[in-house]
Parts: C-alpha cells; sequence; structure tokens
C-alpha cells in the first residue's frame, strides 16, 4: 500500500531529480525496505532521472527562444522580428564616389552611357576587390571629352536569379548569405514572349499600398538567406503563373574593402581612355546586424511605428536605416541654444570618419526621414564638435612590485588609456571621469602606487580666411577661473596680415579676452586688444568679436580651455575624445614605496594643476 504518492518536481538538478525519484519509491511499501544502491532498478531510476533532466533543459530552452528578451539563436530572434513587421538589416556594401572622365579621339557621339554593373578594380590591405555601378550614367560630350561629376559604385559580386512563377503566392529564395538588400533589384515579366519587364520597389510602408501597387516583400531565413515575396489581399499587385521574376543583387565583402581610394576602370570597353578621381574613399560597409541590435531596434521600431516624431524616433530610425554609424544625438529646436522652434536637430559620428559627407547627410534627410518626420518639423543635420582632451599622466610605481621596464609600463599605461577612450569616450552620451580614468590607470599594473593626470580641452575651429568674422564655442562644461589671468583660456597661433608676426589669444581671468602677441628675446606679451571677446566662465560660452585670420601658424586653429571641473561631459552635438597623439605618459620611481632610505626626503613631486 502506498505510504507516499506526492513526489517533488521543483527540481531541475539530475542528482536532485534521482533522488527525488528514490524517496518518492521508498515511499511505497513494496520498496519501504529496498537498498537501492547497486539494483537493477537504481538503473532504471537513473534513466527516468536523465529523461526528465533532458526533458526539462529541452522545454526551458524551447521557452526561452519564444521571447525576444530572452532567445539567444539569431534565427529565433529573426522570427520573433517578423511578427513585429521588422526586417534585420543586411550586410552592406563598401561604397564609393567617383568622378569619371572618358577621353574619346574624334568623338561623334553626343551622349556617352557607362552602363550598370561597369566595374572599377582596387587593391586595399593587399587583397583586390571589384565595385560596380548599380545604374546607367550619363554624360553629354564636350569636345572630345565625356565628364561624370558623381559616380556611386558598390563592392561585391553581381548576381542574377530567374524564377519562373509555378504556384500562387510563390516564394523565392535567395541562396547567398551576405546580400545586400539595398543593392536588390526586382523585375517582373509577363510570360517568356512578352518583353516588356515592370520594376518591383520594395514595400517600406503598408499604409499607402493598394493593390496596384507594384512591390515586394523580403525575409531573412533561417540559415540566413533572404526570401522574396509579392503582394497578396489588396497590399500590392500578386505575380501570377507563369511570370518571370529576375532578381539581381551583390553579394559583398562586408567592412573588409573600407578605405580603399583607388580605383581604376575595368568593365567592358565603352570607347575611349577612361580615367577616375575619388571623391570619397569606400565605406559603409559592414556585417548585418547582430541579435542584440535586432532586440534593440525591434522595440525602438514597434514603438514608433515607422514615424520620427520624438527625438527617440528620430533616433531609432536612423540608426536601423543607416547603421553606418557609431553614436548619434537627437534633440528638438526648443532644446537648442538658442531655440529653433520647428527643427530637430541631428548629430551623427559615423564609423571610420569624423563627420558625414553631403551626399550621406542628404540620403539621411531627404530618403530616409522625408516620408517619415512631421511635415511642419524640419530636420537638420550638425556635424559632431569634437572636445579632444590632451592628456599628460605620471604614475609612481614600485619597481620591486613589476618585471615590467619603464617603457613597458609607459606602453601598459598608455593602451590602458587608449581602451578608456574606447570604451567610454568617442559618443555623444560619453563623459571623462576622472575619478574612474585614474583607476584605470592604477589598475594597469600592481606596482602603480598612484598616478596624477592634467589635461586641457582642444576644441577646433574653423578659420574664416581674409573676412573679419567673430567666433563663437559654447562648451557648456564650466571653465575653470581665478580672476588673474592663467590662460584658462588661450588658441593657438595665427597671423592677422602679412607680416610674419604670429598673434595669440588669451582671458584676463575676468572675462575679457585679449589680443597679444610675443615680445622676442624676453617671451613676455604684449597685449594688443585687451577686449577683443568675452568668456563666460559659468556657462563655458566664448565669443571673439571681430577677427581677421589670413593664415595659420599649424595646420589647425585650436582654442585650448581649462575647464573648472575634473571631469568633461558631452552635450548635444559634443563628443569627448582622447586623441592617441594627444597621449603624454611618465613614470617615476617611488623610492618611498620601494624601501629606499631616506625614499621620503628624495620624492619627486608632479604639480596637479595645469
Amino acid at each position: 500500500m502506498s505510504t507516499n504518492n506526492r513526489i517533488q518536481v521543483s527540481e531541475l538538478d539530475y542528482n536532485q531529480i534521482r533522488e527525488n525519484l528514490k524517496t518518492f519509491m521508498r515511499g511505497q511499501s513494496q520498496f519501504s525496505d529496498y537498498d537501492f544502491e547497486g539494483s537493477a532498478l537504481s538503473t532504471v531510476i537513473d534513466l527516468l532521472a536523465y529523461n526528465t533532466h533532458y526533458n526539462a533543459l529541452y522545454t526551458n530552452l524551447a521557452v526561452n527562444e519564444m521571447f525576444l528578451d530572452s532567445a539567444s539563436k539569431r534565427s529565433s530572434v529573426v522570427s520573433i522580428a517578423n511578427n513585429y513587421a521588422y526586417t534585420p538589416t543586411s550586410a552592406k556594401s563598401s561604397e564609393a564616389t567617383l568622378s569619371v572622365t572618358v577621353n574619346q579621339q574624334n568623338a561623334t557621339a553626343q551622349l556617352k552611357y557607362i552602363p550598370k554593373f561597369s566595374a572599377f578594380s582596387t587593391t586595399y590591405n593587399s587583397i583586390p576587390y571589384v565595385f560596380y555601378t548599380l545604374q546607367d550614367y550619363v554624360a553629354e560630350r564636350n569636345a572630345n571629352i565625356y565628364y561624370y561629376p558623381s559616380v556611386k559604385i558598390y563592392e561585391g559580386i553581381p548576381q542574377t536569379f530567374v524564377f519562373i512563377c509555378t504556384e500562387l503566392n510563390q516564394k523565392f529564395v535567395l541562396p547567398n548569405s551576405d546580400v545586400d538588400t539595398s543593392t536588390l533589384s526586382v523585375t517582373v515579366q509577363l510570360t517568356g514572349e512578352q518583353p516588356d519587364y515592370e520594376k518591383y520597389t520594395l514595400a517600406s510602408d503598408i499604409i499607402s499600398l493598394t493593390p496596384d501597387s507594384k512591390v515586394y516583400y523580403i525575409k531573412e531565413l533561417e540559415d540566413s538567406t533572404y526570401q522574396v515575396s509579392f503582394g497578396s489581399n489588396g497590399l500590392g499587385t500578386p505575380i501570377t503563373i507563369g511570370n518571370i521574376v529576375t532578381v539581381q543583387y551583390l553579394v559583398c565583402s562586408k567592412d573588409a574593402p573600407n578605405g580603399a581610394s583607388l580605383f581604376t576602370y575595368t568593365g567592358e570597353g565603352i570607347g575611349g581612355v577612361v580615367t577616375s578621381s575619388t571623391l570619397s574613399s569606400a565605406l559603409g560597409g559592414q556585417d548585418k546586424e547582430t541579435v542584440d541590435q535586432i532586440k534593440y531596434n525591434v522595440s525602438k521600431t514597434y514603438y514608433n511605428q515607422n514615424r520620427a516624431v520624438t527625438p527617440n524616433d528620430y533616433s531609432s530610425i536612423i540608426t536601423r536605416l543607416y547603421p553606418n554609424l557609431d553614436s548619434i544625438s537627437v534633440w528638438g529646436g526648443e532644446d537648442n541654444n538658442p531655440p529653433q522652434y520647428g527643427r530637430v536637430f541631428i548629430s551623427i559620428k559615423p564609423r571610420n570618419q569624423p563627420y558625414l559627407t553631403p551626399s550621406e547627410k542628404t540620403y539621411i534627410t531627404e530618403t530616409i526621414l522625408k516620408s517619415r518626420n512631421i511635415v511642419s518639423v524640419s530636420p537638420q543635420i550638425v556635424d559632431p564638435s569634437y572636445i579632444d582632451l590632451v592628456v599628460n599622466t605620471t604614475v609612481y610605481y614600485n619597481k620591486n612590485k613589476t618585471t615590467r621596464s619603464a617603457d613597458q609600463l609607459i606602453t601598459a599605461v598608455t593602451n590602458a588609456i587608449q581602451n578608456y577612450n574606447d570604451t567610454y569616450l568617442q559618443k555623444f552620451d560619453g563623459v571623462f571621469r576622472m575619478s574612474k580614468f585614474s583607476s584605470v590607470i592604477d589598475a594597469t599594473d600592481q606596482s602603480i602606487e598612484s598616478s596624477i593626470t592634467t589635461f586641457k580641452a582642444y576644441c577646433e575651429v574653423i578659420p574664416k580666411y581674409n573676412t573679419y568674422s567673430e567666433y563663437k564655442l559654447n562648451l557648456v562644461n564650466p571653465i575653470y577661473s581665478a580672476s588673474v589671468p592663467e590662460e584658462a583660456f588661450s588658441t593657438t597661433g595665427f597671423y592677422i596680415d602679412s607680416t610674419d608676426i604670429i598673434y595669440y589669444l588669451d582671458d584676463d581671468g575676468v572675462g575679457n579676452i585679449r589680443l597679444y602677441t610675443i615680445i622676442e628675446g624676453t617671451g613676455e606679451k604684449s597685449i594688443k586688444n585687451p577686449a577683443i571677446g568675452t568668456i563666460d566662465y559659468k556657462n563655458g560660452y566664448i565669443y571673439v568679436k571681430g577677427l581677421t585670420i589670413v593664415n595659420l601658424v599649424d595646420a589647425n586653429f585650436y582654442f585650448i580651455i581649462k575647464t573648472q571641473s575634473y571631469d568633461v561631459a558631452s552635450i548635444r552635438n559634443q563628443i569627448v575624445n582622447i586623441p592617441d597623439n594627444r597621449i603624454t605618459v611618465s613614470v617615476v620611481e617611488d623610492l618611498q614605496s620601494s624601501g629606499t632610505y631616506a625614499g621620503g626626503t628624495n620624492y619627486k613631486f608632479t604639480s596637479s594643476r595645469n
């Protein structure tokens, strides 16, 4: 007779399941005194425990893959994303822009075409790549010259597949994984006897679709290939049996060709000598969206319903449709300084370059945002404003605690600073925090006893040559002020006339900006204008009233600033950055910590002030 018919089912551990089964069996009158160890029944219990554990694990994993937050397999995440009408961004071809000239002796044709899929070859990092045009380009003859001012080329291997529709609502699979879906070209021919075809475009917004819309849909499959389908149920024109579907696209090398800049025409002969000049080097190539990126973008896209209303909407839409970016900042015109109502400001730091090109800005505003933002709001893209920190770090170390030489320690600390910059800075919401920065340095090697870091902020200003102009900088971060001239603000050198006299700017400590030169021999300042501008220390605002710059001493013109705080924050379009060439590290042996006699009397002090 059973004395215990209850079994514990809350455990998932194999050993615990096994023990629970034994406990249950011992609770039966038939096995109350049974010795399970070493018996044949013990093997049966092992099998039952294994089967229970296996099924529990499988069920747990299967349930996890049903939800976006917990799914880990790409195929699961992509499948869930499809339920939200979200298609993950595919791999992207690297893109370059050229100006092309064709010189044809005794040319007579008024027009000359560079056809679609014309090839331009390059070699980058010792690897050959081929870029192709994705449209026809035409130019008029001028004497014997045909000039094409802007030719866009894309890296990849062209693929063409022809499918014949054999059933209603048929779907067609593209057998490549690294497809750049933005290069997809889909045409439909009624039958083989009818040469006319119609071009179909990607369906991006079902609200505007009608039964006559010539659109196609694309979907990522489990094996990372893609499926093309056509309209039905009023959402686009369906194809019928016998239709011929032609699909063309590029299979790309992702980010590998980014940076290529020398191209040679290797396409079919078009008559004449073809030369090209690179307007913008290859960029934009990248891998497909990762699982984490898909999870993030799905929720954002579903929330904004593909409409740009709030700053977060703009950010998520641009991030999804223009993934060639490292960081993005969006703010409304009411939050701008000064306020500009009816505008939304967008600042983008692209990958592998500091600023967007004019064509990239136009693509974002006209192609991505124009059909999605509110009509009464005008998006405006502004370039990032970089705050370069010039860092000077002195490290005190105990030589008895390390096997590294002084030079090796300098290299290690420099690498740690670069890693800090890559991890916490170089983005719009990055903040330089001195305490965290110091802790990273101190943790570089166990021999480091302490470190002292000073820095100045360098902000590049673009001069307006030979023009009487005002210059403004809104640092936002408070500027150091001691009510005496201590060069809380200064500049690099420049010329204001045809002489070889170098001029500089600094502040007088009480809010005035001065124009001065250096007296040769003494090194003292000769003030030429004691109030050429003003400085608001509290709000970090610098204003130079009027200055005519004819040339610079160095390649760039910088405002150099000592901040009030040891922390530097980036606001709106600002990016705090520590350039590799702005890092100076020195090491000092700490005689006191190493036990050297009278080490304290020989202690080498380092100033903590700029």
